[in-house]
């Protein structure tokens, strides 16, 4: 029995072994590429100095053409907006984005009401994004702050890279195969780290005129603000189109605020709170109008 149990011990430990290595190189060959965000920002982005960053969630990634925008103002500017996070994963980003000796004269926070108001801050569904990073303390201590509920699958792979990596398997590690072969694919974003939904049929559902009154509580908020001021970035909150909805924000002197909520027609719509490829263009060319001003 004893020797059974010291055979099973050892056919785990090699196998733990085997398949963190396995982890470890899946991170590695990722976090050379630029399939995500995040490695693009490190290893995809030569310029190291911007006119402005657009900076949010998936509204932020559709809604406004920094290639536009450069070309109507001449600046240059910087997508680095990651579809599926709200306020804690923009200022991981932006923190991110500092680190790497990178730097801005104006931040563009696209924010949607409901992570504006919310006081909670917790992990997003992209944050795994960040696991190349892990052993970054900034990236460490972010996932360790918020995962909060069951084994910290993130936090640990710090040590267990096979922990995120198994957990995270369609999103790590068989992405990190196709980043292998092609390292500088991007997923779903241009050079300039723009993404645009296609002009097709509308997906919108009815809904009556509706609206919407935030408060700026989250403290993810204020720390991006905060990280403004220290670094001497203008911030400016953009607002993006959302159907049938009027945001109403609070009168605030601190930073500009550019409230597109009700500009868009509603052909323009791809869903109820993304544009479509002409509704891109439509709130970016108004934009470069607001930034005019």
């Amino acid at each position: 029995m004893k020797k059974f149990l010291y055979k099973i011990a050892i056919y785990t430990f090699f196998i733990l072994l085997i398949g963190n290595g396995i982890a470890f190189l899946s991170l590695y060959v990722l976090g050379k590429s630029q399939l995500y965000k995040n490695q693009f920002v490190k290893n995809g982005v030569t310029t190291t100095h911007f006119d402005y960053v657009v900076l949010g969630s998936s509204t932020g990634l559709t809604t406004l053409d920094t290639k536009l925008i450069d070309k109507k103002l001449q600046t240059s500017g910087l997508n680095i907006s990651m579809d599926d996070t709200s306020l804690s994963s923009h200022y991981l980003m932006l923190q991110y984005f500092l680190s790497l000796g990178k730097s801005t004269k104006q931040l563009i926070l696209c924010v949607t009401p409901g992570d504006i108001h919310n006081s909670t801050v917790e992990l997003n569904n992209n944050d795994y994004r960040f696991l190349t990073e892990v052993q970054d303390t900034l990236i460490y201590n972010y996932y360790n702050r918020l995962e909060v509920k069951g084994l910290k699958v993130l936090t640990y792979s710090k040590y267990f890279p096979i922990l995120g990596v198994s957990y995270y398997n369609n999103e790590l590690f068989y992405p990190s195969i196709y980043a292998f072969l092609k390292p500088n694919k991007r997923n779903r974003f241009d050079e300039k780290g723009n993404y645009t939904y296609p002009q097709i049929e509308n997906n919108l559902y009815d809904t009556k005129l509706a609206t919407s009154r935030p408060q700026f509580n989250n403290p993810s908020f204020l720390k991006i603000k905060k990280l403004c001021e220290e670094n001497k970035i203008e911030l400016i909150v953009y607002q993006s189109p959302i159907y049938r909805t009027v945001v109403e924000f609070p009168s605030i002197n601190e930073f500009k605020i550019i409230n597109h909520s009700t500009i868009l027609p509603e052909d323009l719509f791809y869903d109820n709170i993304h544009v479509n490829s002409k509704g891109r263009d439509f709130c970016t060319l108004a934009f470069c109008e607001e930034l005019k001003k």
